[in-house]
């Protein structure tokens, strides 16, 4: 038993790095195969569908990465916070996420289901935490789910086109320079 779980998790840490390197839709399973050092049916033996290495390995990943979103916003009720928050968590895995948000339109829609639902802690904490700002009068009256999809999209929109838009490296400048903007769109004063 110890050997089979030993091997779907090479399976699944090969699938992590070849994803990340060459994307979600280009790597076949016979590569992921080759990089696990199995045979191309041992694959299947696990994943019975291409889709579900690709969900393992997205869970994987994503799993890790709102578990420490969440735990880390879990006590603030600073948009400002959260918002740096989500950008030091996504830089931990950078090269994956972008390769996902790049690729997303493309995978399956249970795929596409599952990466939604593993941020949907942070993005429910998210709203929130709008939600009682607008509460004290502090920010402009809107729905707060669009502030969400709003701050995903921008971030998305900076990774998925990072090497045209010159954002490989995120500065400290550059951050705080996507994040004031946000902030400047949810706020009535300038931060």
């Amino acid at each position: 038993m110890r050997n089979k779980q030993a091997t779907k998790e090479n399976i699944i840490n090969n699938a992590i790095r070849l994803f990340t390197k060459k994307g979600f839709v280009k790597v076949s399973t016979l590569e992921i195969a080759q990089k696990s050092q199995v045979a191309h049916g041992t694959i299947f033996f696990h994943f019975p569908k291409r889709s579900e290495i690709i969900i393992a390995s997205i869970f994987t990943v994503l799993n890790k990465l709102a578990q420490s979103l969440n735990e880390k916003s879990r006590h603030s009720q600073d948009v400002r916070q959260l918002c740096e928050i989500f950008l030091d968590e996504i830089e931990k895995n950078r090269k994956f996420y972008t390769q996902l948000v790049k690729d997303m339109p493309h995978l399956p829609i249970d795929v596409q289901r599952m990466v939604f639902a593993s941020f949907s802690a942070f993005s429910i904490h998210f709203v929130e935490t709008i939600e009682s700002v607008q509460r004290i009068s502090k920010a402009r009256k809107f729905k707060p789910k669009y502030a969400m999809f709003f701050w995903f999209g921008v971030v998305n929109y900076v990774y998925t086109y990072s090497k045209f838009l010159g954002t490989e490296n995120l500065t400290k400048e550059d951050r705080e320079e996507i994040i004031n903007f946000f902030l400047a769109s949810i706020f009535n004063n300038k931060f």
